[in-house]
C-alpha cells in the first residue's frame, strides 16, 4: 500500500564529532511504510559492512514477500500480524549472513549491528529490534520509548540489582546484550501498536540518546513536528554539539491521515455468510 501524502518521512545520518567512519545504516521504502536503522559494531570498517547487510537484507526481504502476504490477518499461533512477523524474518535473515560473513572473513570477525525496523500499515505500526537502537512516538506532545533496550543496563534494572539513576552511573552504557550477527541465535523482539494521524514517529542511534536526553528530543520534535527535514537536523546538531561522541542517525515519520488497510470486495462479501 503506497503511503504518499499520508505519512511524511525524514532519515539522516552523520558521523558525529569523533569517529572517522560512520557505522550507522538508514533506509526507507515508502510505498510499503518500511523504515529501517542499524547501528553496527566490529573493528576497521566491520561495523558498517554489519549495519549494511542488515538495512540491504530487510529491504530486499521485505520487497520480495510483500505482495505474497495476506494483509490484514494475524498469526494463529504468535498473536502478531503477518507483517510483523515479516519484519522479524528479515532480521533473522539478516543476522546469518552477518554471522556467516563474520565467521568467514578474518577483517569481519567478531562484527555486528543492532537494528530497529518497522512497518506503518493499516493504522498500526509493527517494530521488530535487536540492540539499544531505539523507536519514540510522540502524541499530543507526550514522548514514549516504545522499545526497551537490549542492553547491560536494562538488565540489572530490571532485575532490581540497580535503579535506573544508580545504573546509569555505575553500568556502562554501551553494552548490549543483543545484536545481530554476534552469536550463533538472536531473539528479535516484536511490538505492535496503533498509530493516530498526528503521531510522530523517531528510530534512532545511541548517537542521539547518549547526548541528548528524551526531553530534549521531545521539546525538538514538537518545535520542529511541521518539518522533518529540519527536525532531523537539528537532532543531529544537537548530539554533536553536546559532543557528537558517537555515529547520529535518526529517522522520522509523520502520520498525517490514516490508512486502513482495504480489503478485497470478496473478503468483505464472506462476512455477510
Amino acid at each position: 500500500m503506497a503511503l504518499k501524502g499520508k505519512v511524511a518521512t525524514a532519515l539522516l545520518t552523520d558521523v558525529g564529532q569523533v569517529r572517522d567512519n560512520n557505522e550507522d545504516a538508514i533506509a526507507e521504502d515508502g510505498d510499503i511504510g518500511l523504515l529501517i536503522l542499524a547501528d553496527g559494531m566490529g573493528g576497521y570498517n566491520a561495523g558498517e559492512i554489519a549495519s549494511g547487510i542488515a538495512t540491504a537484507t530487510v529491504l530486499d526481504v521485505v520487497r520480495r514477500e510483500w505482495p505474497k502476504l495476506k494483509h490484514g490477518q494475524v498469526d494463529g499461533d504468535s498473536g502478531y500480524s503477518v507483517e510483523s512477523l515479516l519484519l522479524r524474518q528479515a532480521l533473522e535473515n539478516a543476522h546469518t549472513t552477518i554471522y556467516q560473513v563474520a565467521q568467514s572473513q578474518p577483517q569481519c570477525a567478531g562484527m555486528g549491528t543492532t537494528a530497529v525496523v518497522c512497518l506503518l500499515h493499516d493504522d498500526r505500526l509493527s517494530i521488530a529490534y535487536a540492540g539499544d537502537s531505539r523507536l519514540y512516538r510522540l502524541r499530543g506532545g507526550r514522548l514514549e520509548q516504545i522499545t526497551r533496550d537490549h542492553s547491560l543496563v536494562e538488565e540489572l534494572v530490571a532485575r532490581g540489582h540497580y535503579s535506573r539513576e544508580d545504573a546509569m552511573q555505575l553500568v556502562r552504557r554501551n553494552i548490549v546484550t543483543r545484536a545481530l550477527g554476534v552469536e550463533p541465535t538472536v531473539e528479535v523482539d516484536l511490538i505492535e501498536e496503533g498509530v493516530e494521524p498526528g503521531d510522530l514517529v523517531l528510530l534512532c542511534s545511541d548517537g542521539l540518546t547518549d547526548m541528548l536526553d528524551d526531553e530534549g528530543i521531545r521539546l525538538t520534535l514538537v518545535q520542529f513536528a511541521d518539518n522533518l527535514n529540519t527536525a532531523a537536523e537539528m537532532l543531529v546538531r544537537k548530539a554533536n554539539e553536546r559532543g557528537g561522541r558517537d555515529n547520529v542517525s535518526v529517522v522520522l515519520a509523520r502520520v498525517d491521515a490514516a490508512f486502513p488497510h482495504k480489503r478485497p470486495w470478496y473478503e468483505r462479501l464472506i462476512e455477510w455468510f
